[in-house]
């Protein structure tokens, strides 16, 4: 007796195996992560969502407790945050400026049951960024300066916003405490604020891996 399985379940299936793959901190071929969102969006994958490799390493260098909180920067479709919640045990949030991008990333979240993944859609600047540990930054503003890797023409891409997303990091990162853990794939267009210092800078894909750690205060 033959049966043909129903493209849902083929899909289950495969959402099963990738999620054991990366529970299991295996390293798995990007396409099969990025089949989970729409066509339109997998074309931006080489641009602008983290590999699987990058992101696995940088959860493990950001979240070395399960009581860590992460807070990813332009977070896109949620790729970051959802291969770490996944191979980690600490707990990422993502921020993204484009509303579409932020519910295709609460919608995977729930096919995977990344239940550590969570999506805010808004403004970086507007949230609170002490309630974090450590945060990454996968160079989310540099579409301001290159209009052909633009994601879409949805929001504001100009080098004034590029040079206000730039120095809202800085800012929002020299406030933070000591001990908080910083990691970037391809920089953020500026420099760290005083009181960084970089622990590790790893050749992962086509860039470095970078994490950088505050140990003190600035004052003045």
């Amino acid at each position: 007796m033959s049966f043909v399985l129903h493209p849902a379940d083929i899909r289950r299936g495969e959402v099963a195996a990738l999620v054991a793959d990366l529970r299991a901190g295996r390293d798995v071929a990007d396409f099969r992560f990025d089949l989970l969102v729409p066509p339109g969006l997998r074309r931006l994958s080489v641009t602008h969502w983290t590999p699987v490799q990058v992101a696995l390493r940088a959860a493990e260098l950001l979240a070395p407790c399960a009581k860590t909180k992460v807070l990813d920067i332009g977070s896109g479709c949620g790729k970051f945050c959802l291969i770490a919640a996944l191979s980690s045990g600490g707990r990422f949030t993502g921020v993204e400026q484009r509303p579409h991008l932020a519910a295709t990333a609460k919608r995977v979240a729930g096919e995977l049951g990344a239940a550590r993944a969570s999506f805010v859609s808004g403004d970086m600047a507007d949230l609170d960024w002490t309630l974090f540990d450590a945060f990454y930054l996968f160079n989310p503003f540099y579409e301001n300066l290159m209009r052909s890797i633009r994601i879409d023409e949805t929001v504001p891409s100009t080098g004034e916003n590029f040079a206000r997303c730039v120095s809202t990091v800085q800012a929002k990162l020299g406030g933070a405490r000591v001990g908080t853990r910083v990691a970037m794939y391809h920089g953020f267009g500026g420099d760290m604020p005083p009181g960084y210092e970089q622990v590790t800078r790893e050749a992962l894909g086509t860039a470095f891996l970078e994490l950088w750690v505050k140990t003190q205060d600035h004052q003045g």
